[in-house]
């Protein structure tokens, strides 16, 4: 006698009915018809939940055209035990009807605190969501869930373009006779997609005389510790049509409020990715912009292109100098080089006025800003002579601040020096926000500082002569670039990085490359490349001369550390290479074979001077005297030394007596000293 599985089916109909299937299941019913925003509970709620609930399902069921969005507002469940939840909310997103069985595959078994759970926003794939609710027969303190829900149209994320023919995910966005502005999405975003491998191109094509902005409000992808190149999940925004454009961005971990602008009218975008879990994928906005419309602005224009008005800082003395400056002119004419100065300049400058100068380039293009001549009022020399000193116990502090140690706080973004006098403040925009990159008064020698993205902005502020003196200071003469290569001067760019440089053995045997910018401060949020490809009886030497990149040994992303790394593959991360960071300068380097790679990353929180790199290309009948070579290296100087760009010790800490004698009578600047000093006897 054959036996016939009896299937157990939990249907919302007959919960909404009343009615329940098993007489252990409980319902709970929320109808479109009913409201279209609520909130719902665990039993007792803030109260400890019962024991003992074996079901109790939460049923959403909206109209047609609709879609649930469930945010979790308080999440407190027993923490998961050996890997298995006893209480547990189990989630259904993917569902044709209102009904689950014991083989319905749940989409996210959650339990534990509000922190262990893989997000607080869940959507249905389609118009229905379930999930259940158990809790075993052990007493406990946990006090269960609050949250909300809202019925949604599924055309807010629809993705506004043609969907190219035998495609699942293809799509032209032509700006003729469609919106100037629109949306765009990942697969089945905000929920899933049930793809096994994810390969989809969105192509924008806009009138020759119009440019394509893209603004990814949030991207969410599978991240990883290493850098994008390893990485299988990934967006690939190409300057142009093609996949054979220039990459100028890259994203394979999380980003939000990130706008990209196209140096001509096309753009693609390419997503790779395995299955998309849910809340995974990416949203963004895009807008054909007419170069017309945006003109670049020319300080000695007599129509230039401002942006709000100087601000009164507390005198009569108004000046209007707020500037915009792009890298493409009125004439459509690209602008890569220019000055701009303070107000009156050389002449003295007004007190108590603000100009903002805010360049914006495009593609590839970063600002790169350096100071030929820096003059402003400062009080005190004394703090002048400290500016080494305090913003590196600055920069120090905010390390301080990874450990949580209350007493040090990143929020400080002045240090002591500049704080109530003339002042240069300089940001770039990170994440939508905008980020201190450096500040400059009194005498300063200005390093070059670069943006992070195509935007920087740097803003002059001027304050009232203290004590009655009077200001005869002639401002500053600024040089600005819009450079495309990071200030990488060698290697040839690569087509299929952001920030990739190619060194071949056929081009020269020998030679040098550089972090972007160097020897000024290295941008954030950067990663780049350097491959080295030589011929078969070859291997690759690489040798630093210089070393200073931010982080904690050994190097991992737990301890927000910026890195230098090796690989023997173009794509795949090399196990037996360690990471390198901080004062930490690699040994000298020789790759397995004919190739090597290396990589620059840095994170979005701290930066440094970067690197010097000396390259070779060997023939193997000569790798015997390699270990010799290796011995003269060994002697070369670290961070500050032979030839460093600035004039601090290996430990990255400014010598001058009068700096630390001031510093020692601030104790939020002396500790750090010693903290610096007990790292470099741990090193």
């Amino acid at each position: 006698m054959r036996l016939v599985p009896i299937v157990l089916v939990i249907s919302a109909l007959e919960c909404m009915r009343g009615v329940t299937v098993s007489p252990a299941c409980k319902c709970i019913s929320y109808e479109s018809s009913h409201t279209k925003v609520g909130y719902f509970t665990s039993p007792n709620f803030s109260q400890p939940y019962p024991d003992g609930i074996h079901c109790l399902l939460y049923t959403f069921v909206g109209e047609k055209d609709e879609m649930v969005e469930l945010t979790l507002l308080e999440f407190d469940l027993q923490a998961p035990f050996h890997d298995s939840c006893d209480d547990a909310v189990t989630m259904y997103l993917d569902l044709k009807q209102p009904a689950v069985n014991e083989y319905t595959k749940p989409d996210a078994v959650l339990c534990g605190s509000i922190y262990n759970i893989p997000s607080v926003h869940y959507y249905s794939t389609k118009n229905i969501l379930m999930f259940e609710f158990k809790s075993d027969d052990i007493r406990s303190n946990n006090t269960g869930f609050q949250g909300e829900f809202k019925f949604l149209k599924q055309d807010l994320f629809s993705t506004n373009g043609d969907l190219v023919s035998n495609t699942n995910c293809d799509y032209i966005i032509d700006s003729k006779g469609k919106l100037r502005r629109g949306k765009f999405f990942s697969p089945g975003y905000p929920s899933f997609n049930k793809m096994k491998s994810i390969h989809c191109k969105y192509t924008f094509a806009g009138s020759h005389n119009q440019r394509v902005k893209l603004y990814f409000k949030k991207v969410t992808l599978k991240g990883t510790e290493s850098s994008c190149i390893s990485s299988r999940d990934k967006i690939l925004v190409h300057d142009g049509d093609s996949i054979e454009s220039a990459v100028i961005a890259e994203y394979c971990d999380t980003e939000s409020l990130v706008e990209v602008f196209s140096t001509g009218s096309n753009m693609l975008v390419q997503l790779f990715a395995k299955t998309i879990k849910s809340t995974e994928g990416f949203e963004a906005s895009y807008e054909f912009i007419d170069d017309s419309i945006y003109p670049s602005s020319e300080l000695s224009s007599t129509e230039p292109d401002r942006e709000g008005g100087s601000t009164d800082l507390g005198s009569p003395s108004v000046v209007d100098c707020d500037r915009i400056i792009r890298s493409v002119n009125q004439a459509g004419q690209p602008t890569v080089s220019g000055n701009f100065t303070s107000p009156n300049y050389p002449n003295p400058y007004p007190a108590n006025i603000q100009c903002r100068y805010t360049f914006i380039g495009k593609g590839r293009e970063r600002v790169q800003i350096k100071f030929a001549d820096f003059d402003l009022y400062h009080p005190t020399k004394e703090s002048e002579e400290c500016r080494c000193q305090c913003d590196l116990n600055a920069r120090v502090t905010d390390k301080y601040s990874r450990s949580g140690d209350p007493e040090f706080s990143s929020s400080d973004t002045h240090p002591f020096c500049c704080v109530d006098v003339d002042i240069v403040e300089i940001s770039t925009i990170i994440n939508g926000e905008s980020a201190d990159v450096d500040d400059f008064c009194g005498k300063a020698e200005s390093q070059m500082v670069m943006s992070s993205g195509a935007k920087l902005t740097v803003t002059f502020m001027s304050f009232g002569a203290l004590n009655g003196a009077t200001r005869d200071n002639r401002g500053f003469l600024g040089q600005y670039n819009f450079v495309t290569n990071f200030g990488i001067e060698t290697g040839e760019m690569a087509n299929d990085s952001a920030c990739g440089f190619i060194y071949n053995s056929s081009v020269t045997k020998s030679g040098t490359f550089n972090s972007p910018n160097y020897p000024g401060r290295y941008p954030r949020n950067t990663e780049c490349h350097f491959m080295f490809y030589g011929f078969p009886e070859e291997q690759v030497r690489i040798a630093f001369t210089y070393f200073d990149i931010e982080g904690i040994y050994p190097c991992l992303g737990n301890t927000e550390s910026d890195y230098v790394e090796f690989s023997n593959f173009r794509a795949s991360v090399d196990r037996k290479l360690p990471r390198y960071c901080g004062g930490n300068k690699p040994r000298v380097q020789i790759s397995d074979g004919q190739f090597f790679r290396v990589t620059f990353k840095s994170n979005s929180m701290f930066d440094a001077t970067g690197f010097d790199a000396k390259y070779q290309f060997i023939d193997v009948s000569n790798a015997g005297n390699i270990n010799n070579q290796q011995a003269s290296d060994s002697s070369a100087k670290t961070s500050g030394g032979g030839g460093s760009p600035s004039s601090t010790s290996s430990n990255g800490i400014c010598l001058s007596c009068t700096c630390i004698f001031m510093c020692m009578q601030v104790s939020w600047c002396f500790l750090p000293l010693v903290s610096s000093y007990w790292q470099l006897v741990l090193l």
